[in-house]
């Protein structure tokens, strides 16, 4: 860790640091997660969560998340009904990102319209996702996801 440190120090590079948001909604027995197919770098062309860079005037990781979102998504977070289902946490050199794990209500709508990044969302079926081309980090959300709530399941019908 102190070497990762002088290195930041000697090469002047700069971790990343980031967080974001992912949606699951449980449709029939199959969950889904929102994605969006992104129409800009990083990942142009692949389907991905909400997410993006902390700024200075971020005061932590998760209103980093939320403001992301409602940028990306159009939507505040604070006006969805969610249940948490944990963090999906990515620690490499130079790349710290944290992603906020929800399910909504099958009530919950797609927004009509929605930032630049994406050209589409889209409720993507988890038993489906090899049709699509995801960014990464994503498969990795969804076992934490599918992880967490099978552990909640488990001890509200034990």
């Amino acid at each position: 860790m102190e070497y990762m440190k002088q290195m930041e120090k000697t090469m002047r590079i700069k971790t990343y640091k980031g967080a974001g948001i992912a949606l699951f909604k449980k449709n029939s027995d199959v969950y889904c997660i929102l994605l969006g197919k992104r129409t800009i770098n990083p990942d142009k062309g692949k389907w991905s969560i909400f997410g993006g860079k902390r700024e200075p005037f971020d005061k932590s990781s998760f209103e980093t998340a939320k403001r992301e979102f409602k940028e990306e998504c159009g939507l505040s977070f604070s006006s969805i009904k969610t249940k948490s289902f944990g963090e999906c946490k990515f620690n490499l050199p130079f790349f710290k990102w944290t992603t906020f794990i929800f399910e909504v209500s099958e009530s919950f709508r797609i927004p009509k319209h929605f930032g630049f990044e994406f050209s589409e969302l889209h409720f993507i079926p988890t038993n489906e996702l090899k049709k699509y081309t995801v960014a990464f980090g994503v498969k990795k959300e969804i076992r934490t996801f599918l992880k967490n709530s099978a552990k909640i399941q488990k001890m509200c019908y034990n």
